[in-house]
């Protein structure tokens, strides 16, 4: 997702997969390059930007993670248009959890202009969390109509300030805003060239990573999913 991000023209952080040992089990995930100057820069996760300008705000509830506090928080259009492109990628790729710890800005030790910084944690998409044997995967002929309904209820990591939101939901409000009308059709245009590259690079991706019908449900999840995104503009 890191890859696809950075080729779709988002913002992204540079990753590799990786293996570690943990007793005798051998564990897998991800490692991202350090995306910062660490003598000049810090990062600031979303909960203590929010916390620092917004006493109301607590970072115990996830659903206090709104988007009016976000905006409020970032304020300038530049910042305010990184992250709904960061909103938009998330919306195709099916990201369930952009949750206030899963973005930040960095900020400098001294002078300098604070940016938002790039994308490094989109894990939760493609049916990451689907068990093996999920009808998902299956041929059928509901199959369409199954895939529509997780679609809609993909969930965000985002509140409405007392309960959690649908991505949906978040894609209807942040529509609202003049950084995403202004891009929006342009993003979706880059997403869609860039279904090619998924498709190209899915093989390149070891099967014992990624079977083979997770590749094929991540490809007709990813072409659903720019319909719907395209619907709701």
């Amino acid at each position: 997702m890191l890859r696809l991000a950075d080729e779709v023209g988002v913002k992204s952080a540079d990753g590799s997969v990786c293996t570690w040992q943990e007793g005798s089990s051998q564990q897998r995930g991800l490692a991202v390059q350090l995306f910062l100057d660490r003598d000049r820069e810090q990062l600031t996760l979303g909960s203590a930007c929010l916390s620092r300008v917004d006493a109301t705000y607590d970072a115990s509830s996830k659903w206090d993670h709104t988007l009016s506090r976000v905006r409020s928080v970032l304020a300038r259009p530049d910042l305010l248009a990184d992250f709904a492109h960061m909103i938009a990628f998330d919306a195709w790729v099916g990201n369930a959890d952009r949750h206030q710890e899963n973005w930040g800005t960095i900020e400098p030790m001294s002078a300098g202009n604070t940016r938002l910084a790039p994308m490094y944690d989109p894990a939760a998409c493609l049916g990451a969390e689907l068990l093996e044997g999920n009808r998902h995967f299956q041929e059928t002929s509901r199959q369409a109509e199954e895939l529509r309904r997780y679609i809609q209820r993909c969930p965000s990591g985002f509140g409405n300030g007392a309960s959690p939101i649908l991505l949906e939901q978040v894609i209807r409000e942040i529509a609202l805003w003049p950084e995403w009308r202004d891009n929006v059709r342009a993003w979706l245009a880059a997403f869609a060239k860039g279904m090619d590259t998924f498709e190209a690079f899915l093989p390149t991706v070891p099967s014992s990573w990624l079977p083979q019908h997770r590749k094929q449900f991540a490809i007709r999840l990813l072409n659903q999913r720019l319909r719907w995104l395209e619907g709701l503009m």
